[in-house]
């Protein structure tokens, strides 16, 4: 999607996950709030375990969730479909990334 390339520049890549949840093995959550961010939009595979375990564990750490629903895949389009409208949304905003990329975000210093 050209207008996420906008963002090129601020992506990291972060080795170590070894398990579903980006924060597990990981530098993610010492360089966000280095970075003084609190705001996450997650795009990803899979839906219902990656996405979502990584979601569960940004909002039990205090930041707040985004998911680019359309920027997800799940093992079928209804799986992602229903994590989408059914379970995410119980802790999480669920956005297309059109909607997540009109919406007003506080740009990172620097």
């Amino acid at each position: 999607m050209p207008r996420l390339r906008e963002f090129g520049d601020r992506v990291l890549e972060l080795p170590g996950k070894r398990g579903l949840d980006a924060f597990s093995n990981t530098r993610l959550e010492a360089t966000l709030k280095e970075r003084g961010l609190r705001r996450l939009a997650l795009a990803g595979v899979v839906t219902s375990l990656c996405i979502d375990s990584t979601a569960r564990s940004a909002v039990e750490r205090g930041f707040e969730v985004t998911v680019l629903s359309d920027c997800t895949a799940g093992r079928t389009a209804f799986e992602r479909e229903y994590y989408c409208a059914e379970i995410l949304p119980m802790y999480a905003q669920v956005q297309s990334a059109d909607e997540w990329l009109g919406a007003d975000v506080e740009a990172p210093a620097g």
